[in-house]
């Protein structure tokens, strides 16, 4: 039996898990893993990029897409701090990720040394396993312990490890852990399923809500849409559990969702929650019976009352369900919403086919859609961004993924490398607001570097227009919006990438067609309109005061009237 390093032994462990690429940046006291990684160059890939934010957005993004755990580190004190935020991403959107995270040598350890950082206390909210390793003979088996966590509890797990820690001598033996593992899924109970199949069969308007832990069940949710008639709406990250195109669809809920999903909630006598634990129960229906299918117990219950809970695998539930509920070919309800929606993709239509310069965001969205494949990932970032995206792409076998419970500004550029670097035949598009796209926009040159063809589409308006909208219709005048603009095409030129500024909208069409042939990344710099109101499918009481209250306040204070959303837009989305 002989000996190696620590550290060759984890990295060995994490071949043994399947890990193949790790991102992140080198630096002192991270340096002896990085060296353990460059001996392994030809079965790890060690991504550098820019900055340690990107890294954890980018392990999160691949996690959301793949199922499988992302992988991250840094050094430790600011480094570590900088990984926060794509760290707290993977915890709220329950994917599972590994974060190696350096520190000082463990001799040291109390001193208030150079960037001591106390790491594991730090980590102690977001993580779901957060050791600092102590001794070179635990370390293989406290990281093997980490994965399994992170992928049991779809968390995240940090491992703070000492710069000396990894150089010690242990057995070659260390690296034979045993990486089987099969997550543990609650197993289904036939007393709930019956109770769930008697509601479903008394209900007159059944209402499904779809969220990401649907996304797994896609074939089983479409078969049991069918099979009661029901409509079927989705939450943002289960934007794709059901194909927009389905007549069955109703759209995304809430203030980024349609009217007709507003009022299908609002009319329902039983609501269906498939893998969601959506959090505005203002939006969901008053007083309806309910059915939630969740894999975790914690959550059944936990935003609205539920009449009969269902814990385990959405895909095994719905099959069960599929075989039991009666058929029913002709709902009246469904054709209601059906109705309501035909109506509601005629406005979205209306809206696309504008071709007036300044150009129109809803005319980008049909823009994008026009070059996207039939595989393509849209890597979607925060702000009207995500409006203009989940109302208007239709996603049909396409992925779709957001920061959705985090909802991070600057996730939209490290989701299409992650997507590249997983799928590197597959269409890659980022869909980014100026604002969140500038939080980031060193890492374009991490794209051009590793040679990921990824599209980035920048709708430039100049500002910080969702908050633009939130102030608004708050009754606050707006301060503190105005951004000073960035030719990103020049900016996407200087890394060595392509990049194209459309001002007006006849060019459009050909700055995407020649984006989507391009075989290095490009930006698309699309000066959109900064007045196009990103209002929610339906405006609500509150939202009218709130707009009445900031033109009054616009009048009175600023002697003039500041730009609000057009009328007969509000009117469309207020009655």
């Amino acid at each position: 039996m002989g000996k190696i390093k620590a550290s060759e032994a984890v990295v060995q462990l994490f071949e043994n898990w399947g890990i193949d690429h790790i991102y992140g940046i080198p630096g002192d006291s991270i340096d002896t893993m990085v060296e353990a990684l460059r001996k392994k160059e030809s079965k790890i890939k060690f991504y550098q990029v820019r900055h340690e934010e990107v890294a954890s957005l980018a392990a999160a993004a691949y996690a959301k897409l793949t199922g499988k755990i992302g992988v991250c580190l840094a050094i430790g004190g600011p480094g570590a701090v900088h990984m926060l935020n794509g760290m707290y991403d993977a915890k709220m959107d329950h994917v599972p990720m590994l974060v190696l995270v350096g520190h000082i040598p463990s001799r040291l350890t109390g001193t208030d040394y150079f960037q001591e950082v106390n790491t594991v206390e730090l980590f102690k909210d977001v993580a779901v396993f957060n050791k600092e390793i102590t001794s070179a003979e635990s370390f293989p088996a406290v990281v093997n312990q980490a994965i399994r966590t992170a992928y049991q509890e779809r968390g995240v797990a940090v491992l703070s490890i000492p710069d000396d820690i990894p150089l010690g001598e242990i057995s070659d033996q260390a690296a034979q852990l045993s990486t089987v593992f099969e997550k543990k899924i609650p197993g289904l109970v036939e007393n709930d399923l019956s109770e769930a199949v008697a509601l479903i069969n008394t209900a007159q308007n059944p209402v499904i809500l779809a969220g990401v832990g649907a996304k797994g069940a896609r074939s089983e949710l479409r078969a049991f849409a069918e099979r009661i008639s029901a409509p079927v709406a989705v939450t943002l990250p289960g934007k794709g559990a059901l194909s927009d195109d389905h007549p069955n669809f109703i759209g995304n809920i809430g203030k980024i969702g349609t009217k007709p999903a507003y009022e299908a909630m609002k009319s329902a006598d039983l609501l269906i929650m498939i893998g969601t634990d959506y959090p505005y129960a203002a939006y969901l229906p008053e007083g309806a019976r309910c059915v939630q299918i969740d894999i975790d117990p914690v959550h059944i219950g936990k935003r609205y009352s539920v009449t009969v809970g269902i814990v385990g695998d959405a895909a095994e539930a719905l099959n069960y369900l599929n075989q039991h509920v009666t058929p029913v070919a002709d709902r009246p309800f469904l054709e209601t919403c059906q109705e309501r929606m035909t109506k509601w993709w005629k406005w979205m239509n209306e809206d696309q086919a504008n071709v007036k310069t300044p150009i129109a965001p809803q005319a980008v969205m049909a823009a994008i859609q026009d070059i996207a494949e039939d595989n393509a990932v849209f890597s979607v970032d925060v702000g009207t961004s995500t409006v203009w995206s989940t109302r208007y792409l239709h996603v049909t076998n396409q992925k779709f993924i957001v920061s959705a419970w985090l909802g991070t500004m600057g996730c939209g550029l490290p989701g299409a490398m992650a997507a590249k670097q997983a799928f590197p035949d597959r269409q890659a598009i980022a869909i980014c607001g100026d604002g969140a796209f500038s939080m980031v926009m060193q890492d374009f040159v991490t794209a051009v570097k590793y040679k990921w063809p990824i599209i980035v589409v920048v709708l430039n308006n100049k500002q910080l227009s969702f908050i633009k909208y939130e102030q608004q219709s708050a009754g606050q005048l707006n301060y503190g919006i105005d951004l000073h603009d960035i030719d990103y095409a020049k900016f996407a030129e200087a890394c060595g990438g392509k990049g194209f500024r459309v001002e007006k909208y006849e060019d459009l069409d050909k700055a995407f067609a020649a984006a989507k042939e391009s075989t290095v990344p490009v930006i698309l710099d699309v000066a959109v309109n900064p007045d196009a109101a990103p209002l929610p499918g339906k405006i609500v009481k509150d939202e009218v005061k709130g707009y009445a209250t900031f033109a009054a306040k616009s009048a009175l204070e600023n002697h003039k009237m500041e730009k609000m959303p057009p009328m007969k837009d509000v009117v469309r989305h207020l009655l």
